[in-house]
């Protein structure tokens, strides 16, 4: 259904369907859902990014209700008012490598693991490259360097701690 929405869109008007657009007829069909019987709500919040021409890169959140918002940092999820706060302290504009050390630094202090490893994190990228949109997963060697340059600063925040 998706899919064909986009298309007739892309049919319609020429252009490809902004992504507020889109997130908007996904929680329209999941707020259905809760209104007539019979039809199992989705039960699930989903966060969506992408990008168009009129809005650039965007993050939106649609919660089981099929209510949405856009954000420039957001979580979903267990624990996610501890990372909600510290994106809240900790974000602003910044470089990819900073927002990717930021996001494990997240994860480090929310996800219910004594040591993050690769195993249990996975990152994945929305860039745009030579005029395209690119959705990158990051290999677990680029992932483990970031696990070790998280846990490099930690170790000297805590050393400078110790030294005061």
């Amino acid at each position: 259904d998706l899919r064909a929405a986009a298309q007739r869109y892309q049919l319609t008007y020429g252009c490809p369907m902004p992504v507020e657009q889109l997130v908007c007829h996904i929680c329209d069909i999941k707020q259905v859902y809760t209104q007539y019987g019979g039809k199992r709500p989705f039960g699930v919040s989903f966060l969506y990014i992408g990008w168009d021409r009129e809005k650039g890169l965007q993050l939106y959140q649609s919660d089981p209700s099929g209510n949405y918002s856009g954000w420039k940092a957001t979580c979903i999820g267990q624990n996610h008012s501890t990372a909600l706060s510290i994106l809240k302290q900790e974000y602003k504009a910044m470089p990819l490598g900073e927002a990717l050390l930021l996001a494990v630094k997240v994860l480090a202090k929310t996800l219910d693991v004594t040591k993050l490893t690769t195993e249990k994190l996975e990152l994945v990228v929305l860039q745009r490259k030579e005029g395209r949109t690119k959705v990158r997963s990051l290999a677990a060697a680029e992932v483990e360097k970031l696990i070790k340059q998280y846990e490099a600063e930690e170790a000297k925040k805590e050393a400078e701690k110790r030294s005061t």
